[in-house]
């Protein structure tokens, strides 16, 4: 079955790809499954790869997670906790959170778990010394402040160690978080991989490689990791989940694998019963053909994109004005809809600006009906087919004003001359691939000399974390249901911060307002996180919105759909417009 689902299907966080069939004569031996390739890593504090999360979710399980309700919606519900409690407010202002864990928590070793492990979890996830990506996810919480002060701009401890205002109870039945204003997606922040338990002992005996081992890797969720190689990652049932009675399956098998052409080969013969990838030029056929019945086109809060790098040695020549304009002219060649349409072919929408569509307003209007410097919905550029060719004239329009300030290179006919040269880093993918074949002739028939660098999986990550390049291809899928998702990765201090903003050579940024980035963007963030109105909120993040545009550094391309092969005969699995998909529930059909 074939599905797309609306804007304001993904904001109700609809599921993919739903098989609510009765578990009655199912198989429970096992599955073999792709998510993604090789992962880049699976702990939980330093994971931000959608691929990884999926493993992770499977493995453990935090305060919080989703379910399927059985009417085609994730929902929360409460997972280690007994329930989701409400916040308190406190006389000082600040709110706390009581959560009460389930009696006789376990690890998948039988050793107890206790309110102690998410303190432990959550200070090291946040601890700047850690390098997690997803720090800034705790800023939420009292203390976040402190613990950030602890450090100096080289990285230093220079003072006295602080932690998170988080308290476990003696019996460590009871985790009190307090929160320094409450915010809504609490609850949705408690769900997400990065607030998962970790075990102190084995983390800090066996460094980062405890996440790497089979013997090490020891959750507290559906299954346990007894093989992690290269090439798999095979989970067995834990029987001491503590919803262990409502796990089918004894054995998934997580297959990694990343080219496209054999990810539909071993599913069409059966080896594969899940694929999360279709080679491109097979996506027209699959949706008509044989297999139109298992090939599904899900909705995504989430959008595709190209990043620059502002701290990109090729223009540092050139001032912060000028980069700005020829990142911005740069975005205006490019024709989205024909991407869309002649690329994508699975429903993607193009996209004018970077938060995602799916997300609400206060007053039920969609985010996106208020985007753009006018916030009257029209984004930050045309996207209409018939202003393609106004949108060229406006980018040659710019190259020009940047030829003639800065005297760097020359225009004629609406070319650029002696322009350096820029390198586009994608990863494999025949979509990802096509799309950077896209920009390479298009921006070339501008006069831009563009090379493509096609680089595996973990080392095109850290190629973009470190800011060791010009430009590359980039997506991001919402953590949960609220802007801030989109907008909080882009403070200096973030590890999603991929086009490097606030960082380096930016740090003395000066182009908004003659602010620095710190004193613009990450200011703005924080006086969204602290503001408890929820008009003056998101009025906030739309500001915020129209500062991250104007640096041209993100290049929104369109918006998500996700596109995945699913067999008929898997029953109860569901996944979720944040990209994870979710097998820990689900069964094959008998033959």
């Amino acid at each position: 079955m074939k599905k797309i689902l609306s804007a304001s299907l993904a904001a109700a966080m609809m599921l993919g790809c739903m098989t609510t069939l009765s578990s009655c004569g199912a198989s429970t031996g096992g599955m073999v499954l792709n998510v993604g390739a090789y992962p880049d890593t699976v702990d939980p504090a330093l994971n931000s790869a959608v691929d990884g999360g999926t493993y992770i979710v499977h493995v453990f399980s935090g305060l919080v997670g989703y379910e399927d309700d059985g009417n085609g919606n994730a929902v929360l519900a409460p997972h280690c906790a007994t329930e989701l409690p409400e916040g308190v407010l406190m006389e000082d202002g600040k709110t706390s959170y009581t959560f009460t864990l389930r009696d006789d928590l376990k690890w998948s070793d039988g050793t107890a778990l206790t309110a102690q492990d998410f303190v432990y979890a959550w200070n090291r996830a946040a601890d700047p010394a850690t390098g997690a990506d997803y720090g800034y996810m705790f800023e939420v919480i009292d203390g976040y402040a402190d613990m950030m002060e602890m450090y100096d701009d080289e990285g230093n401890l220079v003072g006295e160690k602080k932690s998170l205002n988080l308290t476990a109870s003696e019996d460590g039945k009871q985790l009190t978080v307090v929160l320094t204003v409450d915010v809504p997606y609490f609850h949705e922040l408690c769900a997400f991989p990065a607030y998962m338990p970790v075990r102190q002992d084995i983390v800090e005996a066996n460094g980062d490689a405890w996440a790497t081992s089979a013997a090490t890797y020891i959750g507290n969720g559906a299954y346990k990791v007894t093989e992690f190689t290269q090439t798999q990652m095979v989970l067995e049932k834990n029987e001491n989940y503590f919803d262990a009675d409502r796990v089918v399956t004894d054995k998934i098998t997580f297959a990694f694998n990343s080219d496209d052409a054999s990810l539909l080969t071993n599913y069409q013969n059966g080896s594969y019963l899940f694929i999360d990838s279709v080679p491109n030029d097979e996506i027209a056929s699959l949706q008509e053909g044989e297999y139109k019945d298992e090939f599904y086109v899900e909705g995504q809060l989430g959008t595709y994109y190209v990043s620059f790098n502002v701290n990109d040695t090729a223009l540092a020549e050139f001032t912060e004005e000028e980069k700005a304009k020829i990142r911005n002219a740069l975005s205006l060649l490019i024709d989205r809809n024909y991407i869309c349409e002649e690329i994508g072919q699975a429903g993607q929408v193009p996209a004018a600006g970077f938060v995602a569509m799916g997300l609400t307003e206060p007053d039920g209007a969609e985010y996106i009906s208020k985007n753009g410097p006018a916030k009257d919905g029209k984004g930050y550029y045309s996207v209409a087919k018939e202003d393609y060719q106004a949108n060229c004239e406006a980018a040659v329009k710019l190259l020009e004003e940047v030829a003639a300030s800065s005297g760097k290179f020359t225009m004629a006919d609406g070319k650029v001359a002696g322009f350096p040269s820029l390198t586009y880093v994608t990863n494999d993918g025949s979509g990802h691939e096509a799309i950077a074949t896209y920009l390479q002739q298009v921006w070339g028939n501008y006069g831009f000399d563009i090379k493509v660098e096609v680089q595996e999986w973990n080392t095109f990550l850290n190629t973009r974390k470190d800011g060791g390049y010009s430009v590359a291809r980039n997506g991001w899928l919402g953590d949960y249901n609220d802007p801030i998702s989109f907008l909080d990765m882009w403070i200096s201090e973030s590890g999603n911060n991929d086009s490097q903003l606030g960082k380096g050579d930016h740090a003395a940024f000066a182009g908004y307002d003659g602010l620095t980035w710190a004193d613009s963007y990450d200011a703005i963030i924080a006086s969204v996180k602290a503001e408890t109105d929820p008009v003056k909120r998101f009025e906030l993040m739309h500001q915020a919105e129209d500062i991250l545009m104007e640096t041209g550094a993100i290049c929104p391309i369109y918006y998500y759909t996700d596109i995945f092969m699913c067999s008929s005969s898997i029953q109860n699995f569901f996944s979720s417009p944040l990209g994870f998909k979710y097998f820990m529930y689900s069964s094959v059909a008998a033959e």
